[in-house]
């Protein structure tokens, strides 16, 4: 049985050396087990709030921002490796202004830092390093760096000299660069509103991922092999031949490791193409996602076998994600410590706080099934948000408890889950909330931050690093007619001359206006 012991993940921040008396303080009473974590770095850690980014501002000093998650093996493996050198700790704590920030409590900051690399530097991923100019203006980042330079990736420490030497030589030419990238990152506005045939493209991405399907080992494409839930049920309410290729896909991800036979619950992708060495990482997003697809499958195929795995997650969630006060962990990780052996099962723990969107998919997810038990769960988890959503004035948390405010994609999948249980009034509401806070007309789409920006980030970048988006759980939410008519253009104009667009685009924009 999975060990469901958190400890591990807050010795994360300890592994990497000593501690070092005062060195993170700041980090102690931090919100996030994460973060809090990081104060026994003899890094100088500060957290991104208000008061920190004035002292930064004070400090006349390049600022040095991380942005990491816990679930992100390359996240730990910074923190134990780079961050592990005491040449590299003194060197930062001597010419940086330094700030860690827990990716998964602070969306905004995140999907901020995110957009810099993507539209500056043509990179993605986690976690990211950004390099700030004291007035808080990003001028330098990547993604990952290893320790050393390796497979032509420059190491660490190359990256962050030529980031400290642009500023120490030439403040001005680094303000100036920020100024570029500032006007980079600015969401384009949608273009004059052209003629994209909707239903020649569902039928052309369609065909192209019937096309891809592994007739072999099943599922799509080649390693690694991802469960694609929105894929398949797109899939599943087209023709004979889509619909084959879903359950195809379906049972592919039901008979494979990905589906852990001791507990239900499915892992987040298979590395390999036989789908026989799974990422040994269980989310509980992922979870509802998958559940849904079954279901769906399980009720085109008539096939029990499809719909016990579905239930299977559910009770995964349940049993082994939800904590004793009743929130849920955001996973069950097993990818903590190097495991030599793929078949050796490893230790598991649970990791990070699930988020509202995450729950609301859950809920959504829990009614479908039909089932006296799940109905009864959802009943409760969406009776604990009405209850909320009234105190509040309809303002969510991102993650319940944390002072993080939610997420566009956290609205949207609250009002789906409202929405499963047929009450219209409080979807409604919720949709118009994401609405008046994120969506932006302009490029018709929700943004990480709202119109008052918060502290320290220069502009709205677009919201990153849900799945499902916030757009496709919109358009699956029922976003009023004139929000809908601007997403659906914002997401054919982006997937225009994709071959095979997302699967969660797919399922979206197949839904009726």
């Amino acid at each position: 049985m999975p060990s469901l012991n958190f400890s591990a993940l807050l010795l994360l921040g300890l592994s990497a050396s000593a501690t070092v008396a005062g060195a993170a303080e700041p980090l102690r009473d931090a919100p996030s087990a994460f973060l809090r974590a990081q104060a026994a770095s003899p890094i100088h850690w500060q957290p991104w709030n208000e008061a920190t980014l004035a002292q930064a501002r004070a400090s006349g000093r390049s600022i040095y921002v991380f942005v990491g998650s816990s679930l992100s093996e390359l996240t730990r493996a910074t923190i134990t490796q780079t961050f592990a050198s005491e040449k590299t700790i003194a060197w930062l704590n001597e010419n940086f202004f330094c700030i860690f920030v827990d990716a998964d409590t602070q969306p905004d900051v995140a999907a901020y830092a995110q957009h810099f690399i993507v539209s500056v530097k043509q990179l993605r991923g986690s976690p990211v390093h950004l390099w700030l100019t004291s007035d808080l203006q990003p001028y330098d980042g990547a993604n990952y760096l290893p320790p050393s330079e390796e497979w032509g990736k420059p190491g660490y420490l190359k990256a962050a000299r030529s980031a400290l030497e642009t500023w120490t030589v030439d403040p001005a030419r680094a303000r100036a660069l920020a100024t570029e990238a500032i006007a980079m990152m600015r969401p384009p506005p949608l273009g004059a509103e052209t003629k994209i045939d909707l239903k020649a493209k569902l039928d052309s991405g369609a065909a192209a991922w019937i096309a891809a399907i592994d007739p072999k080992h099943g599922g799509f494409g080649t390693a690694p092999k991802q469960p694609e839930p929105e894929l398949i049920r797109f899939l599943l309410a087209r023709d004979p031949a889509a619909r084959a290729a879903a359950l195809n896909a379906a049972r592919a991800l039901v008979a494979g490791a990905v589906r852990d036979p001791v507990d239900g619950g499915f892992y987040r992708r298979a590395i390999d193409e036989e789908w026989k060495e799974p990422y040994r990482q269980k989310t509980l997003i992922d979870q509802a996602r998958i559940a849904l697809a079954l279901l769906d499958a399980a009720d085109a195929a008539h096939d029990d076998t499809l719909r016990a795995a579905a239930l299977g997650a559910l009770d995964f969630v349940l049993k082994y994600l939800r904590q004793p006060e009743g929130s849920f962990a955001a996973a069950l990780d097993g990818t903590l410590e190097e495991n030599a052996d793929p078949a050796k099962r490893p230790a598991f723990v649970r990791a990070g706080h699930a988020t509202t969107g995450a729950q609301g998919l859950l809920i959504a997810a829990l009614q479908r099934t039909g089932e006296k038990r799940f109905l009864s769960v959802a009943g409760q988890l969406a009776g604990q948000l009405r209850e909320r959503l009234t105190a509040s004035g309809y303002t969510l948390e991102h993650i319940v408890n944390l002072s993080a405010s939610a997420t566009a994609a956290d609205y949207a999948a609250v009002a789906l889950a409202f929405r499963s249980l047929k009450d219209d009034p409080v979807a409604d509401r919720l949709l118009a909330r994401a609405s008046g806070l994120f969506f932006d007309s302009a490029p018709g789409s929700y943004l990480a931050s709202p119109a008052q920006l918060p502290p320290g980030i220069a502009l709205r970048a677009p919201a990153t690093g849900d799945t499902p988006s916030a757009e496709a759980l919109a358009l699956l939410a029922g976003a009023d007619a004139k929000t809908a008519t601007l997403l659906r253009r914002a997401l054919l104009s982006a997937i225009e001359y994709d071959e095979r667009p997302a699967g969660e685009v797919l399922l979206a924009l197949s839904q009726a206006p």
